[in-house]
């Protein structure tokens, strides 16, 4: 573990250490050659690079990871041919490619490098190397330049076994670092290398688990009876009810396109929706549908507490209540007439909700200017040690996980003996049955659903206290209303830190920014300070707290066109199976564990039914 928590962390080869020594050893070697065919001699040496960058990159991305050295060496002659040259082993020799590779062994550091290494130790940070080559090499070329750098400050792709951009690379150097008011940077002269490092800042994921980039077996099944697409929430859940109690399980992969559990993950809420929008449902499906799904969602608050105890999770569980506050007058006037429209109809049982109005309202929540509050039971967890732990179970029951294996199609029918072949980057599977676990990126691979579950992003922070300092006791999780549709919500965490999600008012009126967009790589730029000094404007004892963003991040969403998830039988596609489309409500969360379970046993959607008027109908 690193002794200071400031830390700039470099590329090395090409951003601290220059090319010009290969470039030279070109122009000495094949300048004259090169003019002859017409070939720029650094032109050459640019696309030798990038080639060997780029095979280097998709391999590792594959599974397969091969030092980038060997790549390089083994696609001189390739990229000779691809130059223009008809007979490139007549055009250079074995000789001339080790000699050149000799020279690139040879590389020497930018002019100034070691003053600025010294001028960043003087201001407080330790300096740090992430590189695609062998340490001895790389290490090598500070060394010549005279530039003094601690060997065990070298950090080589080559000992992770994936290259960059893979956020495991970047995600290995910063489980050196202590996560409590870390101030990192990734420093690099490519756009791609920096640009990868900025996603890393989800809290859930800074304590990896030895499944996350886990592959059962080193080459894919040909065959499986169910291949489950995503290895989130959902999935994770299939392949556990799957295995639970099964003596005999049917063959399960589990295709995930990036790290298990990386997704959104609805800022660890586990909160039903059990008055607000039960109304609207009402209107739209009946009152029986309506309570019946207020009723589900409440009981799976203790559905996950049963799963964590019985299955002894440690994922900070915690059971509470949840408080809805609401800032905004005329909301806060409509859904306390729609309460009591609905209490007074005496269809639906709201003794587990209590509702404080305006003169109670912000005693009771804390929240400054709350003008209404409901609170109703709900819990809060981990979510990536939750869903770990059901992969976990799954695979120690013989269930197949292979990470970093995007699904790139399904066929469009089933073959001769009833199979599906879904074919991915690294090969195909052939499976009775394809459960898709997708959400967001459903439609990617489903096309029947681009216009019935939308990706959205959405922005999500850690806020945290001085160490020196206890954080304010918030005994609740909370919705803080701004007004329609325009809310921050958040968890106390037990370590004393605030997940807080939300920060829309800036940023929720350009489309631009959120809808359709699946690119959590890049923040919300309008909505990235919005969390600064949220807690103390927000909450009744926090204004000397010193409370401050640590981390911000963005994760996508799978939204229903109708906001009610997709659970069954996809429609005409005899064997697949969908559970998606949770339109980022927290209650996605809970829903999935018995509606995945149930559903598995029955050819029904046991939750919500096409029983006629007063029913929620099939969507599809």
């Amino acid at each position: 573990m690193a002794s200071q928590n400031k830390h700039v962390v470099f590329d090395v080869v090409g951003t601290c250490i220059s090319y010009e020594n290969y470039y030279e050893a070109l122009e000495a070697r094949l300048g004259e050659r090169f003019r002859a065919h017409g070939i720029g001699t650094r032109l050459f040496g640019y696309a030798w690079m990038e080639a060997g960058e780029r095979e280097y990159t998709y391999l590792s991305i594959s599974g397969k990871y091969v030092t980038f050295f060997e790549v390089f060496r083994s696609i001189f002659y390739r990229t000779l041919w691809q130059a223009g040259i008809a007979e490139p082993r007549k055009f250079a020799t074995d000789e001339d490619r080790e000699f050149l590779l000799a020279s690139y062994r040879k590389l020497k550091p930018r002019p100034g490098l070691a003053e600025c290494f010294d001028r960043l130790h003087q201001g407080g940070f330790s300096v740090w190397a992430l590189t695609a080559g062998d340490t001895s090499r790389v290490a090598g070329y500070l060394k010549e330049g005279g530039v003094d750098f601690p060997s065990d400050h070298f950090v080589s792709c080559d000992t992770i076994g994936v290259g960059k951009p893979a956020p495991a690379a970047y995600q290995y150097i910063l489980d050196k670092f202590d996560k409590e008011n870390r101030e990192t940077w990734f420093a690099a002269a490519h756009m791609w290398d920096s640009a990868a490092a900025r996603p890393l800042g989800p809290f859930w994921r800074t304590e990896r688990h030895e499944l996350d980039l886990h592959r059962s077996t080193a080459e894919l099944p040909s065959e499986a009876d169910v291949v489950i697409v995503g290895a989130g929430y959902a999935g994770a859940a299939l392949a556990y009810y799957i295995h639970e109690d099964n003596p005999s399980p049917p063959s399960v992969v589990i295709l995930e396109a990036r790290e298990a559990c990386s997704g959104a993950t609805a800022r660890g809420h586990l909160k039903p929706d059990v008055y607000f929008n039960m109304a609207k449902y009402v209107k739209t499906y009946g009152a029986r549908a309506a309570v019946e799904v207020a009723n589900f969602e409440a009981s799976q608050v203790h559905a996950v507490k049963d799963l964590v105890e019985k299955e002894q999770i440690d994922c900070d569980f915690v059971l509470t209540r949840a408080c809805d506050a609401t800032l905004h007058k005329g909301l806060a006037d409509e859904t306390e007439a729609a309460f009591a429209e609905l209490v007074k109809s005496g269809f639906a049982d709201f003794k587990d909700v209590y509702h404080a109005r305006a003169k109670d309202a912000e005693r009771i929540s804390g929240v400054k200017g709350a003008l209404s509050a409901f609170t109703f039971t709900a819990g809060h967890i981990w979510p990536y040690k939750l869903v770990m732990h059901l992969l976990k179970s799954a695979v120690s029951r013989g269930a197949n996980l292979q990470t970093m294996t995007p699904v790139t199609a399904v066929s469009e029918t089933p073959q001769a003996d009833g199979r599906w072949l879904v074919s991915t980057s690294r090969g195909h599977v052939r499976a009775k049955k394809v459960l898709y676990a997708t959400n967001a990126y459903t439609s990617d691979i489903a096309p029947q659903f681009k216009n019935h579950i939308i990706p959205v992003r959405g922005v999500c922070s850690r806020i945290v206290v001085p160490k020196d300092r206890v954080a304010p006791v918030l005994s609740m999780t909370y919705s803080i209303r701004h007004g329609p549709s325009m809310y921050d919500y958040l968890i106390p965490r037990p370590d004393g830190s605030i997940i807080v999600g939300g920060a829309k008012p800036p940023f929720w009126s350009d489309r631009s920014h959120w809808y359709n967009v699946k690119d959590d790589s890049q923040l919300i730029e309008p909505a990235t300070s919005w969390f600064d000094g949220l807690m103390q404007r927000t909450f009744i004892g926090w204004e000397n707290s010193g409370a401050h963003t640590d981390k911000v991040w963005t994760g996508i969403m799978g939204y229903s066109s109708d906001f009610m998830p997709y659970v069954g039988d996809v429609p005409d596609k005899p064997g697949q199976m969908i559970l998606a489309g949770f339109s980022g409500h927290e209650t996605g969360v809970p829903s999935v564990f018995k509606a995945t379970k149930e559903r598995l046993e029955s050819t029904k959607n046991d939750i919500i039914e096409d029983q006629g008027d007063g029913t929620l109908k099939s969507k599809l």
